[in-house]
């Protein structure tokens, strides 16, 4: 069987999002591989295209 790297076994899956949290203004996480973002602050889970969404439509 051939032996290969996994980049994703050892790396965190979450990663600081540039968001602030639609409930309380903290800091988002975003877990892409499920397309969600968690609020470090009041743990409120969003959908990471719910988030880019709101975000478009305020900058524009």
């Amino acid at each position: 069987m051939a032996e290969f790297d996994n980049p994703y076994a050892e790396a965190d899956p979450f990663v600081r999002a540039h968001f602030d949290c639609l409930s309380c203004g903290g800091k988002l996480w975003e877990y892409a591989i499920q397309g969600q973002m968690v609020c470090e602050d009041c743990r409120s889970v969003y959908s990471s295209s719910e988030i880019f969404e709101k975000q478009a439509n305020t900058e524009a």
